[in-house]
């Protein structure tokens, strides 16, 4: 055990796990807090798989059909039971978080599940099996071909970070963050109650340059981004991000709205879901009120400075004695890019797009427009006999908030080349909170189309070839993606 996360078993334990507990102590050291917990290490399943006839180990499955179902209702041996019994009890009364931990994925990418439970036995059992399973999905599978990051799987066992709220359970605030980016500044984007990387869709996004016009003081900035958003001149200034939107004319009372836990009652099991969080009610407005955030990235950049490179980070906040503790959930090292694309000469622009993830340019030879729920399963099926491709979608295909509505998945786009978003359904502009962390790490560029560009999008040109396709419509012919992540652009044009 190294600064209370206890590693059973042995063998590969992820790169999420294993970022954690080498840079626990030293962000102890830095100011962060960091939970106790336990990682499951990938031989500790070795006699889950033999027990269930699936194989030797987790690297000898074999991927036959209904696998997942199959781990997912498999049975433990009585040790590896007693030891998640062990374990679990180890954590009291506390709601639990079974996270994902695979090789060469420490930023988590939404490729694996992560599952909120009550804290027992049962449960947790369950949960595990659940999160174990998404390793062998068809998405996680493509994924990792893609993104050559090797095989091999840990699970992580850790208390939900948060407090009491009214009736549920959640940090006070919390998000992700960057020490700093290839366009300068760090951030952190913050939304009320439960958050991360890829759950943030609805956060504020918060510079360091800009905090620090108003003293580090996230009151102000609120009152004065939301004095802007209401302003007739300004109306298209800001999106309303979950911070700014609130019935009251002050920031830290009534309610906001955001993801917390709910414990088990008689109607349904514990979960997670969006709900009323009213900090006035729970005694937590005063120290809202009176919050800097100066701290917070001076302790950031002694992150980058400890670890002599940026960090990709999620973290949490909670309020004990009226003072914010600030927790780290989730931590790993990037590259910065400061790559300068030539963006002049680019011939027959169709679209131009901003929030860039990716530097490179890539040829392509087709267009395919995913623009509606029905358009989810024929996409599929496009994929899956053609590549390097552009991918035009809707956001609404990727916001999970949107219930019943098919959502995309990698196995959907995953030989696309190159991704615009339309933003056309409730979100930050942030890719990581969107599809960003998967493509990323597969070599992939994103970006969100700007109708605002100096060239804004070229319908007619793009519907003059477009013809239907596997049962969607699809631009044939063939263009080149230019981006750059320094330079915030990216460009689509006609090469015929």
């Amino acid at each position: 055990m190294t600064y209370e996360i206890e590693v059973i078993g042995n063998g590969n334990i992820g790169d999420k796990a294993r970022q954690l507990v080498e840079k626990t102590p030293k962000l102890r050291e830095i100011g962060f807090y960091t939970p106790r917990r336990t990682v499951l290490a990938e031989d500790y399943f070795d006699g889950f798989f033999q027990r269930n006839g699936l194989g030797a180990n987790l690297r000898s499955v074999e991927v036959i059909e209904n696998l997942e179902a199959k781990i997912r209702n498999g049975s433990l041996t009585r040790e590896e039971f007693e030891t998640l019994q062990r374990a679990s009890s180890s954590y009291g009364k506390s709601p639990l978080a079974v996270r994902s931990s695979a090789e060469g994925d420490s930023r988590g990418t939404g490729t694996y599940k992560s599952e909120f439970t009550e804290n027992q036995v049962g449960q947790v059992r369950k949960s595990v099996q659940i999160v174990l399973a998404s390793y062998f999905s068809e998405d996680a599978i493509a994924f990792r071909r893609d993104a050559e990051t090797g095989e091999g799987f840990g699970v992580m066992i850790e208390p939900i970070i948060g407090q009491e709220i009214d009736w549920c359970f959640a940090p006070v605030l919390s998000g992700f963050g960057y020490t700093s980016t290839s366009r300068g500044d760090g951030y952190i984007n913050i939304v009320p109650g439960l958050g991360g990387g890829v759950d943030t869709r609805d956060g504020e996004r918060i510079t360091e340059s800009t905090i620090r016009q108003f003293n580090g003081r996230l009151e102000d900035y609120i009152q004065t981004e939301r004095d802007a958003m209401f302003s007739y001149f300004d109306a298209k200034v800001k999106r309303k991000s979950a911070l700014l939107r609130t019935d009251s004319d002050w920031s830290f009372d009534r309610s906001y709205t955001g993801k917390a836990y709910h414990a088990p009652n008689r109607y349904n099991k514990g979960h997670v879901s969006r709900t009323s969080l009213n900090f006035e009610e729970a005694g937590l407005d005063d120290a809202l009120r009176e919050l800097n955030l100066n701290p917070l990235f001076e302790m950031m950049k002694r992150m980058e400075d400890a670890f002599g490179k940026p960090h990709y980070f999620e973290w949490a906040m909670t309020i004990e004695s009226g003072k914010p503790k600030y927790w780290i959930t989730q931590i790993a090292d990037i590259s910065k890019r400061l790559d300068i694309m030539d963006f002049e000469d680019l011939g027959d622009i169709i679209f131009m797009g901003h929030t860039v993830t990716g530097t490179g340019a890539k040829e392509c030879y087709k267009i395919a427009n995913c623009w509606n729920p029905t358009d989810v399963d024929p996409l599929y099926q496009f994929n899956q006999q053609n590549q390097n491709y552009v991918l035009l979608y809707s956001s609404r295909l990727i916001t999970a908030a949107l219930g019943g509505i098919r959502q995309l998945r990698y196995g959907d786009f995953s030989n696309a080349s190159v991704f615009l978003e339309i933003q056309d359904a409730r979100h930050t502009g942030d890719p990581v909170a969107h599809l960003g962390g998967q493509l990323d790490l597969t070599g992939k560029l994103f970006g969100i189309l700007d109708y605002d560009a100096e060239i804004p999008p070229q319908w007619d040109k793009f519907q003059s070839k477009e013809v239907d396709e596997s049962g969607i419509r699809v631009y044939q012919g063939k263009v080149k993606a230019v981006a750059s992540e320094r330079q915030n652009k990216i460009v689509v044009s006609a090469l015929d």
